[in-house]
């Protein structure tokens, strides 16, 4: 699984700062995110940034295919 939520922020100028302040997740939370350094994420972070970002869970993971 690949997490794309970087390249989302970027193509809309959020910084991670940002998304976490509006939608109280922490910066530690995305930062692993982004980094793809996590192996597993809550259904609240998810829908917190899926929300704020008025998109869906497939626009922010993505299945690789190995």
């Amino acid at each position: 699984m690949k997490i794309t939520l970087n390249q989302i922020l970027d193509e809309r100028k959020i910084s991670q700062n940002q998304l976490a302040k509006d939608t109280g997740i922490s910066t530690t939370t995305l930062r692993n995110l982004n980094h793809n350094r996590t192996t597993r994420i809550s259904f609240d972070v998810l829908e917190k940034i899926c929300s704020y970002l008025n998109c869906g869970v497939e626009d922010i993971l993505h299945l690789e295919h190995v």
